[in-house]
């Protein structure tokens, strides 16, 4: 009998067969990849991470049982399956003294709601008292009587509706972010002596600084600086004095005090033909500082004669 040789073949590895066993490898791993991470995700929406603590931080008056209820939340439920954004605003929406309200999941099984307080910061004038709102103009209170003390009073907004707990909304949109910008620049600049804005005209709004200061400080922008700029300027004239502050320019404020504009104001509106131009000259000059701001965060204030007070 003659030995059988048995010899193996190996089969010549192709391009397009090699391609063809890596695409079924590539499949594969996808499918596992696949089947695990659902079998995650679905292990995860009722097995795990289900809800053990509901954790508060709360600054209103609002109890915190109160607050737990009104988001909707309970211990139990799944912690991904909570849609933080809505509880958030169902708190917000029925609590009027929040401001601002953050939900928060905290893995494995705690939620966590915060929840900051609104604090007034103007008096909006209108037909039947004041609105009394917070810096993102939110309505927290209606006051029938009198504005509240210590609070600066806005003349000239116009409220189309004041419900309390709602964004406050004027007759014109414009106003709304013209209000906004004001009351967030009074906030920011923390100044006691301004008593009240009137925003009427929109290009000509008027800061009332103390009893004897009115500053023109044209428009809103750069409200924040411009209401610096008037403080360091009130803080070089004589506080016994009434004057008119005026924003020239940019970066330049003209001072000019009341009775000069009034002793102006009387001299063009009367005949004083009996009267020497000399006296007329002396009852209408007065001194007028102009501010500016320098680099160092300081101001230089200069001071001329001027003859003619523009209005």
């Amino acid at each position: 009998m003659r030995d059988v040789v048995k010899t193996s073949v190996k089969r010549k590895q192709t391009p397009k067969r090699s391609r063809r066993r890596t695409r079924k490898h590539t499949a594969y791993i996808t499918l596992v990849l696949v089947l695990v991470a659902g079998i995650g995700i679905a292990l995860s929406m009722t097995l795990f991470f289900n809800i053990s603590e509901i954790s508060v931080i709360n600054e209103t008056d609002t109890p915190n049982e109160e607050i737990i209820a009104l988001s909707g939340i309970k211990k139990g439920d799944n912690l991904v399956r909570i849609d933080p954004a809505i509880a958030a605003e169902k708190v917000r929406a029925n609590v009027v003294y929040a401001e601002d309200v953050t939900v928060e999941r905290v893995f494995p099984s705690t939620v966590q709601i915060t929840v900051k307080k609104a604090e007034p910061i103007a008096n909006i004038s209108q037909s039947y008292g004041y609105l009394l709102v917070s810096r993102s103009n939110r309505v927290l209170e209606e006051l029938k009587e009198a504005p509240r003390e210590g609070l600066i009073v806005v003349t000239g907004y116009n409220p189309a509706q004041g419900t309390i707990g709602m964004v406050l909304k004027s007759e014109d949109e414009k106003r709304d972010n013209v209000l906004k910008t004001l009351t967030s620049a009074v906030a920011e600049c923390n100044n006691e002596q301004i008593k009240s804005i009137d925003m009427t005209d929109q290009s000509d709004i008027l800061v009332q600084f103390g009893e004897n200061v009115v500053f023109h400080m044209g428009s809103a922008g750069d409200a924040v600086y411009k209401l610096r700029l008037a403080a360091k300027t009130i803080e070089q004239i004589n506080p016994r004095k009434k004057y008119r502050l005026t924003m020239v320019k940019n970066n330049q404020i003209s001072v000019i005090p009341e009775d000069a504009i009034r002793s102006t104001t009387q001299n063009t509106g009367d005949d004083h033909d009996n009267q020497d131009d000399d006296e007329q000259d002396d009852n209408a000059s007065e001194t007028t500082m102009t501010t500016r701001p320098n680099d160092d965060d300081t101001t230089t204030t200069s001071t001329t004669e001027t003859t003619e007070f523009a209005w």
